[in-house]
């Protein structure tokens, strides 16, 4: 015995996987810090540090401008002068170390930025040794 069965399809529809995508917008025009829109804006504190390390390095090297506060620090470095140097830093700038190259004397300063510390900054400041001004000996 055979059996015949015949279909109609009449639609096929595929089975496609659906996404749904959140809209981020930025064209909120509230001006209270979000509170009445819902949005939420959280801001991160590193980002508010990095902006701030930006304003207080950018102080600390216009200050460099000065032809005797140049001076000063080129000759605390020579002189390997902690004191001297973070006397003309920011309070939240230390001199980490005192180093030496083959021609230049180096000093190597840490800044720490944000309510938590959240940027640390640290770079070296180099100065060609021209003459000893503290007549130390050549070994250093």
């Amino acid at each position: 015995m055979s059996a015949k069965l015949k279909l109609n399809i009449r639609s096929v529809k595929s089975a496609r996987k659906t996404t749904s995508r959140a809209r981020i917008s930025s064209d909120c025009k509230c001006k209270d810090d979000h509170k009445s829109c819902g949005c939420r804006r959280k801001e991160d504190p590193a980002v508010e540090a990095m902006q701030e390390a930006g304003k207080e390095l950018s102080d600390i090297f216009k200050q460099l401008k000065d032809q005797n506060t140049a001076a000063k620090l080129v000759k605390a470095i020579r002189c390997r002068d902690a004191r001297a140097v973070q006397s003309l830093l920011d309070c939240n700038c230390r001199v980490v170390c005192f180093f030496c190259t083959r021609d230049k004397d180096c000093v190597r300063i840490c800044c720490s930025f944000g309510r938590s510390n959240d940027v640390t900054v640290t770079f070296d400041i180099c100065v060609r040794r021209v003459q000893d001004e503290c007549r130390r000996n050549s070994w250093f």
